[in-house]
Formats: C-alpha cells, sequence, structure tokens
C-alpha cells in the first residue's frame, strides 16, 4: 500500500511583474504516511502555505501530482476535491474566522453542513477537551491569545475526523514551551487516530516530535529518509538557524 499523501515532482510558479518569475516549489516530491509526523521547514515566504494547500487539493500546479489514498486529487472533479476537505483532509491554520464568533461555533462550522447544529457542537466540545482548550469554548475569537488560537485551530481540524492533517505554522509566535506543547499535542493525535500529520513551520525547535523533517528553500523541498534507510549524503539546512544542521 502506498503513502496516504504523495507528492510527485510538484512545481509552482508566480508571477511577479511583467518579467519577473518566482519558482515557490521546484520538483517537489514527499510522502507522507498513517501515524507519521512530517514536519517541512522553512523561512518565511519560502512556499510553506503554497505546499500545504497543493497537498489539500486546494492548489493546482503547475506540473506534477498530488495524490491522496492513490487518487490523483487534480484528476478529481472540484466536487469530490471539496468533499475530500471537507472530510477527510483538514487544514489547520492561524487564520481565525472573518466575524468574530464564539469559540464553539467556530469549531463546530464544518461540521454543520453535514450534521444537526446539537451534535455539532457536542463534537465541537469534544475537540476542544481533547487538546486541552475546553474552557474558551464561550470566548469571542478576538480575545484569545495566540496558544488558545493554535489550540482551537487544531480543535477546528481534528472535529472532523480526517484522515490527513495540514498544519500551517501554528507556533510561530508562540514561546518554546507552548511550542513544545504543541509538538506532544499532534503527537498523541496522530498516534490515537492513525492520522498522517503534515506541518510547515519557521523555527527548528517546533520540530522536535516530529518523525522526519524537510528542508525547503529556494523552491528546493530537500526531505529526510525514512527510517532504516540510507542517508547518504543528504543533508537538512534548517533555515530559521544556518549553524544548526542536522545529518540525515
Amino acid at each position: 500500500m502506498g503513502a496516504l499523501l504523495s507528492l510527485r515532482e510538484v512545481s509552482v510558479s508566480f508571477q511577479r511583474g511583467r518579467r519577473h518569475v518566482v519558482s515557490v516549489l521546484a520538483n517537489a516530491s514527499l510522502d507522507v504516511d498513517r501515524g507519521e509526523l512530517v514536519a517541512v521547514l522553512a523561512q518565511r515566504a519560502q512556499g510553506k502555505t503554497t505546499l500545504l494547500r497543493v497537498a489539500a487539493g486546494m492548489e493546482r500546479p503547475a506540473c506534477g501530482t498530488a495524490r491522496f489514498k492513490g487518487d490523483d486529487l487534480y484528476g478529481l472533479s472540484d466536487r469530490r476535491r471539496s468533499a475530500l476537505l471537507r472530510r477527510q483532509i483538514a487544514f489547520a491554520e492561524p487564520f481565525g474566522p472573518d466575524v468574530d464568533l464564539p469559540v464553539l461555533a467556530y469549531v463546530a462550522f464544518p461540521l454543520l453542513a453535514d450534521l444537526s447544529t446539537k451534535e455539532a457542537y457536542i463534537r465541537a466540545r469534544i475537540a476542544l477537551e481533547r487538546v486541552g482548550a475546553l474552557e474558551c469554548a464561550e470566548q469571542s475569537w478576538m480575545s484569545l491569545a495566540d496558544s488558545e488560537r493554535a489550540l482551537a485551530a487544531v480543535a477546528q481540524a481534528i472535529v472532523r475526523r480526517p484522515e490527513l492533517l495540514l498544519v500551517d505554522d501554528l507556533t510561530a509566535t508562540l514561546g518554546l514551551g507552548a511550542t513544545e506543547r504543541k509538538g506532544r499535542l499532534l503527537r498523541s493525535i496522530a498516534d490515537e487516530d492513525g492520522l498522517a500529520v503534515l506541518m510547515c513551520v519557521s523555527d527548528a525547535d517546533a520540530t522536535t516530535w516530529f518523525d522526519r523533517v524537510a528542508s525547503l528553500s529556494g523552491g528546493e523541498l530537500v526531505v529526510a529518509p525514512a527510517e532504516g534507510d540510507d542517508p547518504g549524503e543528504n543533508v537538512i539546512d534548517f533555515p530559521s538557524d544556518p549553524s544548526r544542521r542536522a545529518s540525515l
């Protein structure tokens, strides 16, 4: 059986001005298996969010493939791809709702299309309790601290009981202690639910609890081998601190 998520030779470029083209991803390949945590480490504006959007079926690459459970995401209809993102692929990001919703409503929102309001809110409370943020349920999103928003974002992602969890740098504004707690939380969720977790981060300290770490810079994705593979000569460059390197 293949990986739950498989990216192969994915390239994405953006036009900047009339003549300048920026390569955000250049022939990027990556696999993520069930129960595995993989971190992609990169500085700001190096393509982290773009990589996650391609993996979620939200942004079609110029070339290459993104497969979920063996299916080419961009060979599916828009309706089928949207259904996957609503039920099986969850995207946790640091941005909140456009309106200042109570946290419980924010977490329950992805379920309202398929469940009754009562059941959606019950599951939202369970998800908030699971991430340690149940006390935030009745607070407004705007009143939350950064660490509480990160927990609420994870709760909203896992409330739909997905198979793949994509996390967009929720630790960027957190201190080391809070970052480690988020890492342990994701580790426990992956272990208990058999989730595949792909998280993009900008700080090497956020990668402690991950099985593998990749580095993204200048469009090039350098991926650590799976445990037991021959590391060869590859080296991961941690962009947030050039003095820190990990031999693969």
